[in-house]
């Protein structure tokens, strides 16, 4: 029993999104909140007269972002397999999973904890923020594929594996707003459909988003609005298919944008293959970019962001 589970965790841990379980196993307040070997940070005041510490993120083992930066593709149905029986009432990993995730979401359901020293740290040091990237384990993932990326340029990560929309707007204030960056790049989504936090309709999730682009325009953020990158599939549920919902949603988002005076960046088109699905040479999960796919959507994240900032000079 002890060796299927720890063959079933090594399996899905290849695929960090919350469409397999280990993306939430994988965010420090789930990880690490009852390992007593975490290192912890400094403390916070709170409203209720307690104090706030959060373990400090551990970084992923180079083991682990091989399996997810490689460019061979994964065998989807494996995965799926393994994604089923981690969800399955027998499985011991997927019962410690959902007891840490019923903790997470009842003491920290945004994850506040991911990146409040991080911010404080950031607002400490007067360094200026060009651009805040709020998302997902796609935006996450990015940060770890290409960190020169984000320091060459100005740009600070705060995506978060298995996050739904939801989330992010509730900790939108704490790490962008409060960050003062001239624009925030917003992607979201995946975990949506996914059903991170539970089912949603198209118009909650559409309404959700727009609710980010409101709170940046009204403290004079810029904002781009990118689209999701293809999904070729819902791991646990490879009967639901993910290929033309993806499109669908990207062009809501390319409407909302337009409405609200945002930029939007396709990154779907280039990753793409002719059915829908992520072009294998991009993704080897079906779901996350590779380095290859981050090379792709890096020069198109450049252009957006010149054309939000241009569009807000007087």
């Amino acid at each position: 029993m002890e060796r299927q589970m720890r063959k079933t965790i090594m399996l899905l841990a290849a695929a960090p999104a919350l469409l397999t379980a280990p993306a939430l196993l994988a965010t420090p307040a789930l990880a690490q909140q009852d390992s007593p070997s975490a290192t912890m940070g400094r403390e916070f005041a709170a409203v209720n007269g307690t104090t706030i510490q959060c373990p400090l993120p551990v970084p992923r083992d180079e083991a682990t972002l091989a399996n997810q930066f490689e460019t061979r593709p994964r065998d989807l149905d494996e995965l799926s397999r393994g994604a089923a029986a981690f969800f399955n009432s027998d499985s011991d990993a997927g019962a410690v999973f959902r007891a840490r995730r019923d903790q997470q979401f009842a003491t920290d359901w945004a994850n506040l904890c991911r990146y409040r020293d991080a911010n404080a740290d950031l607002l400490a040091s007067g360094q200026p923020v060009r651009v805040a990237f709020m998302g997902d384990s796609i935006t996450e993932g990015w940060v770890e594929a290409d960190a020169a990326f984000f320091a060459d340029n100005g740009f600070v990560g705060r995506g978060i594996r298995g996050q739904s929309s939801p989330q992010m707007l509730v900790r939108f204030q704490h790490d962008v707003v409060a960050l003062r960056p001239q624009a925030v790049h917003i992607m979201a989504g995946t975990n949506d459909i996914g059903g991170a936090t539970g089912a949603i309709t198209e118009g909650e999730y559409l309404g959700t988003v727009a609710a980010m682009i409101d709170i940046a325009r009204a403290n004079d953020i810029a904002v781009i609005l990118a689209a999701m990158p293809p999904m070729s599939r819902l791991l646990p549920r490879p009967d639901f298919d993910t290929r033309p919902v993806v499109p669908a949603l990207n062009a809501r988002l390319a409407e909302l944008a337009r409405a609200k005076g945002a930029v939007f960046v396709d990154y779907f088109a280039p990753l793409a293959a002719p059915d829908n699905s992520f072009d294998p040479a991009f993704a080897n999960d079906g779901v996350h970019p590779t380095r290859a796919g981050y090379a792709v959507m890096a020069p198109l994240a450049l252009q957006a962001v010149e054309a939000a900032l241009a569009s807000e000079q007087p």
